[in-house]
């Protein structure tokens, strides 16, 4: 049992959190969220964030950012081995659950060695963003790095932003970062298992969570999220559901049209991590997202 850390990966509405809890009761675990947007604070409903009843385990790294902070991959993996050692100091399993492939490709396989980049670069493509626009930079990746931008989705603000200002900073191309040997910041034994499901089936549980978040103040959520006047670039704005509902309460759609749009681009973001979870992750052991109780015995045997 010593030192070995549990990985579940799955699309959205796959039923990792309550697979991670539950198995996390069964084997003395902590869960630690490996979801680029459970990350922040400002959206609980509409990230589906998991919410621990009074005895259920401990859960880390959910809803302690702000809205308005870049936080990438190099950030949140420092911040999980912190905790992960912790957990594993007290003799605890640590569970790392979520859906962000870039996450776990960072955990298993290490990080690129791009060297530290000045606050005043980042400062200046922030304001780049705000007066250009995305498209501008993305532009501007394509003549600086042609492998990158190839790569790269044009909508990908973070990844674009993180690609600039590696090649302002140090002068070299982030693809070229790309082909250097990966630093490890995990040396551990990982149980890596990838949540499958029929896509019908995990569509129509991303419909009725949608649904859900409606009965439960998603409206309400994002009033107030939008009453933090975050900038119009804040990360958290990018989280599905913001903006439809936004357009929903400025009047310009009804609620109905609103939840469709949601539906729509959560089975878009479900079939991309589906995709990756196929390509990506082709070591790691399969189950269906049925057979929790198998799951849990794998687990327990591996142990």
């Amino acid at each position: 049992m010593k030192n070995k850390i549990i990985l579940i990966a799955g699309p959205t509405a796959s039923g990792k959190s309550s697979l991670a809890n539950t198995l996390a009761k069964k084997i003395d675990g902590e869960v630690v969220n490996a979801d680029s947007i459970q990350i922040y604070k400002d959206l609980e409903i509409l990230t589906a964030r998991p919410k621990p009843k009074k005895n259920d385990p401990n859960h880390h790294l959910y809803g302690f950012v702000n809205g308005n902070e870049l936080w990438s991959v190099g950030k949140w993996i420092n911040e999980a081995k912190k905790v992960t050692e912790k957990i594993l100091k007290k003799g605890s399993i640590p569970i790392i659950v979520g859906g962000t492939g870039l996450y776990f490709k960072a955990i298993t396989d290490g990080l690129s060695p791009i060297p530290d980049i000045k606050q005043e670069i980042r400062d200046d493509l922030k304001e780049e963003l705000n007066s250009k626009g995305l498209e501008s930079l993305y532009g501007e990746l394509k003549f600086t790095d042609i492998k990158a931008y190839e790569i790269i989705n044009k909508n990908d603000q973070q990844r674009i932003l993180r690609a600039l200002e590696v090649y302002r900073g140090s002068g070299k191309k982030i693809s070229e970062y790309w082909k250097l040997d990966k630093e490890k910041v995990f040396e551990y034994n990982f149980i890596k298992i990838k949540l499958s499901s029929d896509r019908e089936k995990l569509y129509k549980s991303c419909d009725d969570r949608c649904d859900d978040m409606f009965q439960l103040g998603a409206v309400e959520e994002v009033k107030a999220l939008m009453e933090l006047n975050y900038d119009n670039k804040a990360p958290i704005l990018n989280a599905i559901g913001v903006s439809e509902i936004k357009e929903y309460l400025n009047k310009k759609i009804n609620i109905d049209e609103a939840k469709d749009l949601i539906k729509f681009r959560t089975h878009q973001y479900a079939k991309r991590q589906i995709t990756w979870l196929k390509h990506q992750m082709i070591s790691w052991k399969s189950f269906s997202t049925q057979e929790s109780d198998k799951i849990i015995d794998y687990f327990i045997k591996k142990l």
